[in-house]
């Protein structure tokens, strides 16, 4: 059964001083997502630490009521342009933490408008939550500020996201007309679909909520839809879904549904692009946490852009410390600057601009990484030759290692599958663990591409290739290989490893080749999982990772289409044993076939 949106939860108590203008009682239901066992129970508000009052925002609203109740809502939300009134005298109080431990409630099924003023409610432009020399908001760590939603205030017969929306209209196959949505086919033969021009834009930066500079914040629940590229040059900081640049402390985004964008006519590739021309430059999620050691967390959300042009918004620039249980599908380039753990995603259908990257990582954390159980598959199936990079990370230590481990990618085209060594600033030192992977490819080529690292280890541990030529493009001269299997589609398909079964790619019974014939990386005979566990005693962000490890994959999440929700895991992994042999590839084998489906356990859903 599908849950209700979800948020985090904090577990420390310290004194917070309450605003003199008081709020009302928050919602009180367990409709809300406790970090200790995201995929498990859910708790209250109050139990996040939001138990300084709540605020209440509604279409039907007007900012001259009290705000306090869902039966007197404002028309805005604080720290809207257009908020005035109450909603204004409270947004004035809005300074050194004072809004920490506040809720603000808007109510499902509504929209705000960014973009046309002529619309109502009209927000003035970006939901900008950091409005500097003026009011701000931020939180504590045991008391953040919250926006959402309350699972049970909405318009309509039943609850859906809050809406914010630029108001472009959508420009895609259904609406292309030849005139202000044209549909073309660019130079890698991919489908793509661009405007004449822009209706609307939010204000100079055309961001849709700006959390840049903020701490301990928690955005939840929010569709967010109708953003429009008008700009030329590759503009970074404006043209986002969601920009939290230089944010000083975690924050934490989550259950957002973004899609619907478009743009102008891209007059260069991605990586060529001049001043004075329109190029890619739309991203969802797009900032940095300033703190080293501690990151935003992106977990529970759905990126599609399948009404959009397909290649026309990149995924991430910057940022992505802890992202989790998401879809992303029908995106562009992701470049994360302080990736850490990435796992249990799905993300699919990926295209290319002229230098797009699936995960190329430019600036890691050192210590250890984890990248596991993810699902990523139909990856520029279109294009033939001049492809961009899968899987690019980049140790930035020699005492750094990034753990890959229990992923999946296949129906891959002309591709640079996985990069080893240094991406943007040519900055890995550190190593590399690949194990237990199943890893397809449509063409030819190589897929771990390690020629000319020489920096740190290389190991390659039970990851299954299947691959019509070498899986390998040398000299690797710091390679380890332990059972891996390399095998060319053909044999695949006649030994029953392919794409069509429920789980890609796994073995159908006991005696399939990858069964039983790989190397134990466990806790008793292995070294991977218990280095990772050891790194977990100190850093809980690698908790789930070392659990993961001794286990097969759970697949990712499974993502509805018609209610853009994620249930996770989509599939219950088998553990491996502890003395005897592991399979190889992303499988255990229990016995029957490996992609029969599994009674799921611990589910998690956003939305009903």
């Amino acid at each position: 059964m599908a849950r209700p949106i979800r948020t985090l939860m904090f577990f420390a108590l310290i004194f917070v001083a309450r605003p003199a203008f008081a709020g009302g009682a928050c919602p009180s239901g367990a409709n809300y997502t406790n970090p200790a066992n995201p995929t498990g129970s859910l708790v209250t508000l109050a139990s996040l630490g939001v138990t300084n009052g709540c605020y209440f925002v509604a279409a039907n609203g007007s900012d001259s009521n009290s705000g306090t109740s869902e039966a007197s809502p404002w028309l805005h939300a604080p720290m809207m342009p257009n908020c005035s009134g109450n909603c204004l005298t409270l947004q004035n109080t809005f300074t050194n933490q004072t809004a920490a431990g506040i809720g603000i409630i808007l109510r499902g099924g509504d929209t705000w408008h960014l973009g046309n003023s002529s619309a109502s409610p009209y927000t003035g432009g970006t939901w900008e939550f950091n409005q500097y020399p003026g009011a701000y908001v931020e939180g504590t760590a045991s008391h953040p500020f919250y926006a959402g939603y309350d699972v049970s205030w909405f318009s309509g017969s039943s609850f859906a996201r809050p809406i914010l929306t630029e108001d472009n209209p959508l420009c895609n196959a259904s609406t292309a007309n030849g005139t202000t949505c044209i549909s073309t086919t660019d130079s890698y033969g991919q489908p793509s679909f661009y405007v004449s021009s822009c209706a609307y834009q939010a204000g100079s930066s055309n961001n849709m909520i700006d959390l840049s500079s903020l701490q301990y914040i928690i955005i939840d629940g929010f569709e967010m839809t109708g953003l429009c590229l008008s700009q030329a040059g590759q503009i970074q900081g404006n043209n986002t879904y969601i920009r939290y640049g230089s944010a000083v402390a975690p924050i934490y985004l989550q259950n957002l549904y973004a899609h619907g964008s478009s743009h102008l006519r891209f007059q260069a590739l991605n990586g060529h692009c001049t001043s004075g021309q329109v190029c890619t430059g739309i991203f969802v999620f797009q900032g940095s946490v300033n703190v080293g050691s501690v990151g935003e967390t992106v977990v529970f959300n759905v990126a599609d852009f399948s009404d959009s042009d397909p290649g026309g918004t990149n995924l991430c620039f910057g940022g992505f410390y802890n992202a989790a249980y998401n879809a992303f599908r029908y995106t562009t380039d992701c470049n994360p600057g302080t990736l850490h753990v990435f796992h249990d995603n799905l993300y699919e259908y990926f295209f290319e601009t002229g230098h797009a990257n699936l995960l190329e990582d430019i600036s890691e954390v050192s210590g250890a990484n984890a990248i596991y159980n993810n699902v990523f598959r139909h990856i520029e199936t279109y294009v033939t030759s001049g492809g961009g990079v899968g899987l690019w990370q980049a140790p930035p230590t020699s005492g750094t290692t990034d753990y890959i481990f229990d992923n999946l990618m296949y129906d891959v085209g002309s591709f640079e599958y996985i990069n080893v060594g240094g991406t943007a600033g040519n900055n890995a030192l550190g190593n590399y663990t690949f194990f237990n992977n199943t890893f397809q490819t449509n063409n030819a080529q190589p897929i771990l591409r390690c020629e000319g690292y020489t920096n740190g280890a290389v190991t390659d541990t039970n990851n299954h290739y299947i691959d019509d030529g070498t899986q390998y493009l040398g000299p690797c001269s710091t390679l380890v290989t332990k059972t891996p299997l390399l095998m060319s589609n053909s044999t695949a398909t006649s030994d029953g490893y392919t794409s069509s079964q429920a789980y890609a790619y796994s073995p159908t019974s006991s005696s399939s080749p990858t069964v039983g014939v790989g190397t134990n990386e466990g806790t008793l005979n292995g070294a991977f999982c218990l280095a990772l566990s050891t790194a977990a005693n100190s850093d809980s962000t690698l908790s789930d990772a070392a659990t993961a490890c001794l286990s097969d994959t759970r697949y990712a999440c499974t993502y509805n289409t018609s209610n853009h929700t994620v249930t996770c895991p989509a599939r219950t992994a088998v553990t491996q044993p502890t003395s005897t042999a592991w399979d190889i590839g992303a499988y255990k084998s229990n016995g029957t076939q490996a992609s029969a489906p599994n009674p799921p356990s611990n589910l998690a859903a956003v939305v009903q």
